[in-house]
């Protein structure tokens, strides 16, 4: 074997061999290496509303992921509902609990005063996204 043979053949296995290691490292997280993400931390939030457009305060919030039927808690930031009604449902710490294309998230909140219950699904996608983001759905949801 001569040395220009063995500098090929060593070239091409150190190639194979660079390949094999970014299809492993892809294979381990499961997304795509190299993706250049900016540092904001995304929040998403839904505004609770009565059929006036005027805030309602709410109580018994359930989030559920419909695809994996778990509960969601906004992680990185309390869930609580503001005085404007709105609510943090889904954070970028949640990313990981969300596929990349989008799942669909089940909100369901009560009306503090009336005790009237409402559900609306918003579908959400994380994952390999840098952050999550709404898909469809309503911003807001109205208590009828």
């Amino acid at each position: 074997m001569t040395q220009r043979t063995f500098t090929k053949i060593l070239a091409i296995v150190l190639i194979a061999g660079g390949f094999t290691a970014c299809s492993k490292k892809m294979k381990t997280t499961g997304c795509p290496t190299g993706q250049i993400c900016t540092m904001e931390f995304a929040a998403l939030t839904v505004s609770f509303v009565d059929k006036a457009g005027a805030p309602v305060n709410v109580k018994d919030v359930k989030v559920v992921n419909l695809r994996t039927n778990t509960a969601v808690l906004a992680n990185g930031m309390g869930s609580k509902t503001s005085q404007d009604g709105k609510y943090v449902f889904v954070t970028d710490g949640n990313k990981k609990q969300l596929s990349t294309e989008g799942d669909d998230i089940k909100i369901t909140a009560t009306n503090a005063a009336t005790n009237k219950m409402v559900s609306a699904i918003i579908k959400v996608s994380g994952g390999c996204n840098c952050h999550v983001a709404k898909v469809s759905g309503e911003d807001t949801i109205v208590f009828e």
